[in-house]
């Protein structure tokens, strides 16, 4: 049994518009530097970056939209989209639960031994791990690489939180637990 769980539906609209705006920005500007008339190679530069901006808003819609995280008889493989991926073995799952946060300040963050894993500021599944797996941080540009740290639980969002909650419980041995809803 295989499970896709997308997780792009909740941040596409958001997404749009900036891609929307981005490239109502490029075109703009592109009028008004024809229009003070800026000689071609400097707009053109101009241009180019304001257009790599736009393809890089897009590549980042398509890319979270194409690659899920799945739920596989081998373990969990968490992504955002070409940005970051985790493979989690399924020997290490303990237990999944659903628990929703709004508040989560960073796309991936690692602190107290906790992987998060945001879409939109939200998460809305948590899983606990038997034993500790090694993340790789992020790495900024502008810094040395930081090593790896380990985790025990991982915290990350699901378009269809419960169905992902079904997949991800058939790899533990353990019960999984839902909210009552109250």
């Amino acid at each position: 049994m295989r499970h896709a769980a997308s997780y792009s539906r909740e941040q596409t609209p958001a997404m749009a518009a900036l891609l929307f705006v981005t490239v109502l920005e490029t075109v703009a500007v592109d009028l008004l530097l024809r229009r003070v008339g800026l000689p071609g190679p400097p707009r053109l530069v101009i241009l180019a970056l304001d257009a790599s901006s736009a393809l890089a808003v897009l590549g980042v819609m398509v890319s979270c939209a194409r690659r899920p995280h799945i739920v596989s008889p081998d373990g969990l493989r968490l992504r955002y989209g070409r940005l970051f991926a985790l493979d989690v073995p399924a020997a290490l799952v303990a237990s999944a639960r659903v628990e929703r946060r709004y508040d989560e300040k960073r796309l991936v963050r690692v602190s107290d031994g906790e992987l998060t894993l945001a879409v939109s500021s939200q998460t809305n599944l948590v899983v606990e791990l038997r034993g500790p797996i090694e993340v790789p941080r992020p790495r900024r540009p502008w810094s040395a690489d930081r090593p790896a740290e380990a985790v025990r639980r991982v915290r990350f969002f699901a378009d269809d939180p419960a169905a992902t909650l079904r997949a991800v419980a058939a790899l533990t041995s353990t019960p999984t637990s839902e909210p009552s809803a109250t």
